[in-house]
């Protein structure tokens, strides 16, 4: 049986251990990509990594909806292209570049500041250049799906970088 010198859940797993957050303080954010620092998406907390899954919880702020108060629709993508990021990447049995291929996104209930939301990606399905990966936004104080997400993924090519092992 082959060794795994990548291990793509171990490096994400270090990721939610660092961005833990002691009760009562503010996560910190220095870890998280540019773009969830500049849209204040301090309200998601990374929970869960497994292989093919991604697990986030999301507690929504006032700054993400419309004057109504309810999230605005193209937020929800953002989050769920996240968690869809770190589920197929734990599938990745080397260093590789993918990207988010399409989103069908289906809404059920509307979220509103405040609501604490939990956010399941899981993998559906991957081969050798495309995956499809699912996510659900459930409502932690009803039980009831708020929405849904599937998008596709594919490997593409792009610099990755000087590789750390050289």
């Amino acid at each position: 049986m082959n060794e795994r010198t990548f291990d793509p859940i171990a490096n994400i797993q270090m990721m939610i251990d660092a961005t833990a957050k002691a009760e009562g303080q503010e996560p910190d954010m220095s870890m998280a990509p540019p773009f969830v620092r500049g849209m204040d998406l301090s309200g998601l907390k990374f929970t869960r990594v497994s292989e093919g899954e991604f697990d986030m919880e999301w507690t929504i702020g006032q700054h993400l909806t419309h004057y109504d108060g309810m999230v605005q629709g193209g937020i929800v993508n953002v989050i769920a292209d996240t968690g869809q990021s770190f589920a197929y990447s734990t599938t990745s049995q080397e260093p590789e570049a993918f990207s988010t291929a399409d989103f069908a996104t289906r809404f059920f209930r509307p979220m509103k500041a405040g609501d604490v939301i939990d956010v399941k990606s899981q993998l559906v399905n991957r081969s050798r250049r495309l995956g499809v990966v699912e996510t659900r936004f459930i409502n932690q104080l009803t039980g009831k799906l708020c929405a849904l997400v599937v998008g596709s993924w594919m490997i593409v090519k792009r610099d990755l970088g000087p590789d750390p092992s050289e």
